[in-house]
């Protein structure tokens, strides 16, 4: 399998839910990967709920920083969605893609104006680690999305 930076998939029975939820579908956009001298290839891929109204004022995640993708300019989605940039993306050995390739659906590849605002976003965030900025940064720069403002250690 060979996910790409701003691919959009969804995985069918999600094995590794964060909330006890059992497996159910995730929604993923990948937004890089471990450095290659990185014995285990990791692929950073951000979730995405559609759970809205959290984010609405006094939601439990309403000053959270975050942004919602809607059908009707991303078509690649099934739903309204959100990305909260207060969550650290998902880091999933790339060999796990592969042994779970047949519940992964690839449904479409943002567009470039979209990853760098994720990426702007992403750089902000007090949640991720340097390093996997750091990831992130190579990664886009490696796809041709190039100009972007360098991680700071924190």
């Amino acid at each position: 399998m060979s996910i790409k930076v701003g691919t959009v998939f969804r995985w069918n029975n999600f094995p590794d839910n964060r909330y006890g939820e059992g497996n159910k579908a995730r929604w993923f956009i990948c937004v890089g990967f471990t450095g290659t001298f990185n014995p285990c290839l990791l692929v950073y891929s951000y979730t995405t709920t559609t759970q809205l109204h959290h984010f609405s004022l006094g939601g439990i995640r309403d000053r959270h920083s975050h942004h919602i993708f809607k059908v009707s300019e991303h078509p690649c989605f099934e739903q309204d969605c959100a990305i909260d940039f207060h969550e650290s993306p998902y880091s999933i050995e790339n060999d796990k893609l592969n042994d779970f390739s047949v519940d992964i659906e690839e449904k479409g590849v943002l567009q470039e104006q979209v990853l760098r605002m994720i990426y702007k976003r992403t750089i902000s965030s007090r949640q991720i680690s340097y390093m996997v900025k750091m990831d992130i940064f190579t990664s886009f720069n490696q796809v041709g999305i190039t100009g972007l403002k360098k991680p700071k250690r924190q």
